[in-house]
């Protein structure tokens, strides 16, 4: 089966049948939870802040495949605390929870979200203005806890480029020419082969720190050089090509 959830009173029922390691160690991370060796379950305090806790544990759960079963009472219990569960699934974030009239505009309101009927679950795609908004709506209230794995994949979409999700690529479009500063300037670099480079002095400089400065002159750009723009495929200058290179 997996895990049962059920609620007698004031106490969470836990039953892991037959036992699994995984769920075993979900369940130690409930607070105040014990184990009791008669009807071999686990029991926790029906308290408000620890039934969200348990809502996070269900959705950590499900999202790793395992079947939990939530029966009637105890389903009923975690409506009135009113808190949806974000999980990654198939590439996508599934939201799943009770029926709430106060969540409802929130998660209508989400990009792309489509809801499975059949499943009773909102389904969101992992582009940026997806991830935050599940983000900020996690953030915003209490009425949405996210799975580790969810979390690290939101953060990484909401903080792609758009370019990386190709949302807004044209592939027939001509490459933007690269942009070149007219004057003569300082180039810093804080990383890559060139401040690995042992030769290159390395300066403190307030604001970027260590670094390796270079200065960079228009004037004399490498791409002058007509060896150069032989192998680029550019064309030499006539000048250039009557007198060779100097």
């Amino acid at each position: 089966m997996g895990l049962r959830v059920d609620i007698n009173k004031g106490l969470v029922l836990l039953v892991a049948a037959p036992y699994d390691e995984t769920i075993v160690d979900w369940i130690r991370r409930l607070p105040e939870r014990r184990y009791r060796h008669g009807p071999h379950d686990w029991i926790v305090p029906a308290r408000r802040e620890h039934l969200r806790t348990l809502c996070s544990v269900v959705g950590e759960l499900e999202e790793r495949g395992t079947e939990v079963e939530i029966t009637a009472r105890a389903d009923a219990r975690l409506a009135r605390v009113d808190v949806g569960r974000a999980m990654l699934r198939a590439g996508a974030i599934e939201i799943a929870g009770p029926y709430s009239e106060r969540r409802l505009p929130a998660l209508r309101a989400l990009p792309e979200r489509c809801f499975d009927a059949e499943r009773k679950i909102w389904r969101v795609p992992l582009t940026r203005a997806g991830a935050t908004a599940i983000l900020a709506l996690a953030d915003g209230s209490n009425e949405l806890v996210i799975t580790q794995r969810a979390g690290r994949a939101l953060q990484q979409s909401a903080t792609a480029t758009a370019a990386a999700q190709g949302t807004a690529l044209d592939t027939d479009a001509p490459p933007e020419p690269r942009r070149r500063s007219p004057i003569a300037h300082w180039r810093h670099y804080t990383a890559g082969p060139v401040f690995d480079n042992p030769a290159r002095p390395r300066l403190d400089v307030p604001g970027i720190g260590l670094c390796v400065r270079i200065r960079v002159d228009p004037g004399r750009r490498s791409d002058a050089n007509p060896s150069r723009r032989a192998l680029s495929g550019e064309r030499s200058s006539p000048l250039e090509q009557r007198h060779g290179s100097t």
